[in-house]
């Protein structure tokens, strides 16, 4: 992928890797899944153990992620989500309906599943977290270009059929722009096959947090399944907006207010009278 270091890419697809395995892996494997050379593979490992990032048990000379890895983050997901857990609120919606669970944001002409919990048995391939979509076929992709202007849109579509290898899955902007606006009117998109034949996925935009990218989530099975539960999917994916959308607003008025610049340039200290 342009534009990335090759090592740092590589430590955050080895972290992507155990998200999506939930397990230990050796060397080898992680070699072999990812595609590096083992020497390189081994000296990275060895650096995230030397932080703390990774465990290591010498009986199966397997690693795995520590805590670390999860506190990494975790003051990012209690600013968006509160105290409550995403991944519990995502894990309900997979057992309520037995379908994948996709969290996507976007990256240029792709989509992101950045969180897939994946339904056990659907006789489609499984997602993989981190996998990349078309952003302008994809339903998660859809619904993220559904809150920008429609010159800004047309100019993705563009560079999307520009790097696009196969003429069948190039867009066509006037139709893709059509599908927006029905997209923005009822507040959700559908990808219908259009990525994976034979799979539907329906996605609503989550609601936004400033400072953060936009988030979308999807419900993603067969075609005829998803078709006949339609409805009951979308009001669910509106009941978890709606709940999201009280957190973020209960934050932001609990949220203490910004300390006051003083005339020196330095912020006053908190509870400061001036």
């Amino acid at each position: 992928m342009e534009g990335t270091i090759k090592s740092a890419r590589r430590v955050l697809e080895i972290f992507e890797f155990f998200a999506q395995t939930h397990a230990a892996a050796t060397v080898k494997e992680l070699s072999q899944c990812l595609g590096y050379p083992q020497s390189s593979t081994s000296l990275l490992l060895k650096s995230l153990l030397a932080q703390d990032y990774l465990r290591y048990d010498p009986s199966t000379r397997a690693y795995y992620p520590t805590l670390r890895v999860m506190l990494l983050g975790s003051w990012v997901h209690d600013e968006i989500f509160g105290n409550g857990s995403l991944i519990s609120l995502l894990e309900g919606l997979r057992r309520e309906f037995g379908h994948s669970v996709l969290l996507g944001m976007r990256q240029g002409i792709y989509v992101r599943y950045i969180v897939t919990l994946c339904a056990e048995t659907t006789g489609l391939p499984p997602y993989a977290t981190g996998i990349l979509r078309p952003v302008c076929r994809a339903a998660v992709g859809k619904i993220l270009l559904a809150g920008l202007r429609n010159a800004e849109i047309s100019l993705i579509a563009r560079r999307a059929n520009a790097q696009e290898a196969d003429p069948a899955c190039k867009v066509a902007v006037p139709e893709l722009l059509a599908d927006i606006e029905v997209c923005r009117q009822r507040g959700w998109a559908e990808s219908r096959g259009r990525v994976v034949p034979g799979r539907n996925v329906i996605a609503m935009a989550l609601p936004p947090v400033p400072g953060q990218m936009d988030l979308a989530i999807g419900l993603g099975g067969p075609e005829d399944e998803i078709v006949r539960q339609r409805d009951q999917l979308v009001e669910r994916l509106r009941q978890i907006g709606v709940a999201l959308q009280g957190r973020a607003t209960l934050q932001a008025v609990m949220a203490p207010a910004p300390r006051p610049v003083l005339a020196d340039g330095n912020k006053a200290a908190p509870g400061a009278r001036l």
